[in-house]
């Protein structure tokens, strides 16, 4: 048994399998997960079957944490139906802040990486423009 909520990350193209190699390159290599990448020639029963494969591969003991990259887009949709089952969470979105935490804390049940993974979305949005540059010291751009 995995100690470690499982994870897929589901998206248009190769966009899921790339996130977790940048993840991988940051933290280390990561255990119980898998990818599924949506491309223009597949079919929605192949998919499904594929995303139930990945899913069946995974110890989801502790529980499923399926990660979309954007709402309403067939990733998602077919993220939907996995919510019939008990202990899993569906978040569209992905971005690598929200992947990250999510990644550091796997130890916690699904219910307490909800919360976590939210605020890491939340805050991991900056927007800086060139007006805060004049605003601002050099040093304070490097942070």
């Amino acid at each position: 048994m995995s100690e470690k909520v499982a994870l897929l990350l589901m998206s248009h193209g190769d966009f899921a399998r790339e996130l977790m190699r940048s993840l991988e390159f940051v933290i280390g290599k990561q255990e119980n997960y898998e990818t599924l990448g949506v491309h223009l020639d597949d079919q929605i029963d192949d998919l499904r079957e594929q995303m139930y494969a990945k899913i069946n591969s995974l110890d989801t003991e502790k529980g499923l944490v399926v990660f979309t990259d954007i709402v309403g887009g067939t990733p998602m949709n077919l993220a939907g139906h996995l919510l019939e089952r008990e202990n899993i969470l569906v978040c569209s979105g992905m971005n690598l802040p929200m992947l990250l935490e999510c990644s550091f804390h796997r130890d916690k049940p699904v219910a307490e990486l909800e919360s976590l993974i939210r605020a890491a979305y939340e805050t991991g949005m900056v927007m800086r423009t060139s007006g805060d540059f004049a605003k601002e010291d050099e040093d304070d751009l490097l942070l």
